[in-house]
């Protein structure tokens, strides 16, 4: 991913969380279909009742901490490393930093702050209204597990 691209990208994602948060139920009396956005022609009531629109983000492209006491370092965060693969050696380290921000891992030990912060981070989403959803893979993976077991090549990952 071009660097120039990675304000984009979250600037993209950020505007269809919004998106996605505003026209699904978000525990108000307005009705979804009240909500309007351009949609190319497409509107709420287009899609089977029950449908769900939802939003995902990796680790890396968001909480940032990796070398703290949160995720842990991820296979992007080795491949960023290499020189020149990204424009000006851009990385993710920081990302936007939601570990921090959120309101204004295998084989070792558990991570307690990793879990109290994801704890954290669902209990504030179901209090704003937001269902979340679990995500097993979404173009990230713990190093640990890339270095021990080659990744989703192994069954053990899996």
């Amino acid at each position: 991913m071009r660097a120039k691209a990675l304000p984009f990208l979250i600037f993209c994602l950020s505007i269809i969380q919004c998106i996605s948060h505003a026209a699904g139920s978000n525990g108000a009396s307005e009705q979804p279909e009240t909500v309007r956005f351009e949609t190319a022609g497409e509107l709420r009531h287009s899609f089977p009742k029950g449908f769900v629109f939802g939003t995902a983000t990796s680790a890396y492209q968001v909480e940032g901490m990796a070398d703290k006491d949160g995720r842990g370092p991820s296979i992007w965060d080795e491949f960023v490393k290499i020189p020149g693969i990204v424009a000006n050696n851009a990385t993710g380290e920081v990302a936007v930093d939601q570990y921090h921000r959120y309101k204004v891992d295998g084989t070792g030990k558990v991570n307690w702050n990793g879990v109290a912060y994801y704890n954290r981070l669902i209990d504030y989403m179901i209090e704003k209204g937001i269902t979340p959803y679990a995500n097993l893979y979404h173009y990230d993976l713990p190093l640990a597990l890339e270095k021990k077991y080659k990744g989703l090549l192994s069954y053990q990952v899996v």
